[in-house]
């Protein structure tokens, strides 16, 4: 997700320079088949869903994030911090949650029960223990009540964002992680699976998706549209009645550009295509046949899900091309090379954030030079470190830490984004152009479709033969001074 800006003839063809890798159908990963309507606020849905337990140990139960219950009222963890509730609830203070009715396997009906810190997990015990390499498949309906407000899930005041907005195992780690819903940084962690989806809106939607569109039809005023994805950590889902469209192809991807408000269209689609190219060349293939970029109401910048990414409608035109970019290069850095996003967020977003620096680095004539934006991160940061020492007495820079543990918006940015930006390029210095490329497509290559630690960017440029001399571990524990 992009928090802030650091600085305030649509390419139709790009060439045949890369090529989709890695997105075949696996009989190795769980698989998510989703009927879902909307209609007046409200989506109702049906999850199939099937568990294939790759895990080294047998599994008696399964667990589900229940991301929407961030929006009730009584939320312990709102998913919209205090500080920007006015911004984002645009027409006052609303409520949304998620309800699952029933859940069954083969047998018929299962017992299961919300958990979790903030009633944010769905735990359902199994009839028999799923041993590795063994499959298990449950069936559940649910329903999701959307809030009136700008961000990942809610009726926006021109689009409606289904973002997180179905039940989703959790990641695993030794066991099931329950992702608390902390308002600052992207809350999630989850691993890749298939995904089969049936959608249904009124027709006068155009409805933008994570997944590429196989069959669509219009019966009696409302259109279903039939998508699949695969190898992805999530799927997402945006409408609107006001959106217009714009296409074009870098390659074997097609990009859609879907905006309501956007007075250069014609430039932001330029941006999208010049990022798939570009980032392409230098870390590897684009992982999917299709990218959705949307113009949305959402407080933040913006915000990445595989295939798709949302585009604050509320951006200045300054920043507008500049989370494009950003939210694109996420499609590397979180959608192919996942991470723990509640314990590592630094890994996801410092690497985003780099790439945006590459990526004006690489592309002349769109008003930004590398050492402009790394001046400008020196600079952010530097204020930053002041300000809490001026605060505090002292500043913690620390990058191993989960989200719980930052102050707010304002240090995890810092440390998320903009140090760990610095990071990447006081290691490029360090080690040269031609090994830190080398590093960051050996990471791309090794990683995609699996999730990573702080140790293994670590030992992935080692492999490379990188002498980095304990450079990593002095950014991770904030004793390196910038």
């Amino acid at each position: 997700m992009k928090k802030i800006s650091l600085l305030l003839a649509i390419v139709l063809a790009c060439g045949a320079l890369f090529v989709v890798g890695c997105n075949k159908k696996s009989e190795k990963r769980n698989v998510y088949e989703l009927n879902c309507s909307y209609e007046d606020g409200v989506l109702s849905g049906t999850l199939d869903f099937t568990f294939y337990n790759s895990f080294p140990t047998a599994v008696s139960e399964l667990k589900f994030n229940l991301f929407p219950n961030a929006y009730r009222k009584d939320a312990k963890y709102p998913a919209v911090s205090s500080g920007s509730a006015a911004a984002a609830y645009y027409d006052g203070k609303s409520y949304g949650e998620i309800t699952v009715s029933s859940v069954k396997d083969e047998g018929g009906e299962m017992t299961y029960s919300v958990t979790g810190a903030d009633n944010n997990i769905l735990s359902i015990p199994l009839k028999e223990e799923v041993f590795p390499e063994e499959r298990y498949s449950v069936s559940m309906d649910f329903s999701v009540t959307l809030a009136k407000v700008n961000h990942r899930l809610g009726i926006t005041k021109n689009a409606v964002n289904l973002g997180n907005f179905y039940p989703i195992l959790c990641g695993y780690d030794g066991g099931f992680y329950e992702c608390v819903y902390y308002s600052a940084g992207d809350p999630f962690f989850s691993d890749c699976s298939d995904y089969d989806v049936t959608f249904t809106a009124d027709e006068s939607y155009i409805v933008a998706t994570s997944g590429v569109l196989t069959e669509s039809k219009n019966t009696n005023g409302r259109i279903t549209g039939h998508y699949t994805l695969e190898n992805a950590r999530d799927f997402a889902v945006c409408l609107s009645d006001s959106f217009e469209t714009m296409s074009a192809q870098c390659g074997d991807v097609t990009i859609n550009y879907y905006y309501s408000l956007d007075k250069n269209p014609v430039k932001s689609m330029e941006y999208a295509v010049k990022a798939v190219e570009t980032f392409s060349d230098l870390f590897g293939a684009y992982p999917y046949r299709t990218l959705s970029v949307v113009e949305t109401g959402f407080n933040e910048g913006g915000m990445e899900y595989p295939a798709l990414v949302y585009i604050s409608d509320s951006l200045d035109a300054a920043s507008f091309g500049e989370v494009i970019v950003h939210e694109t290069a996420h499609q590397w850095w979180y959608a192919a090379v996942g991470n723990n996003e509640v314990e590592y967020g630094f890994l996801d977003e410092g690497l985003a954030e780099y790439s945006t620096v590459l990526f004006y680095e690489n592309n002349e004539g769109f008003g930004m030079t590398r050492s402009q934006m790394i001046g400008a991160a020196e600079l952010t940061y530097r204020t930053f470190c002041n300000v809490y020492d001026k605060l505090f007495g002292k500043v913690d820079t620390g990058m191993l830490r989960p989200l719980g543990e930052y102050s707010g918006e304002y240090e995890y940015v810092n440390i998320a984004y903009i140090k760990s930006c610095l990071m990447y390029e006081y290691l490029r210095q360090t080690v040269g152009d031609k090994m830190f490329f080398k590093g960051l497509r050996r990471y791309y290559e090794e990683y995609a479709f699996s999730e990573a630690e702080p140790q293994d960017l670590v030992g992935t440029f080692e492999k490379c033969g990188a002498d980095t001399n304990g450079f990593f571990e002095s950014f991770f524990d904030g004793s390196v001074i910038l």
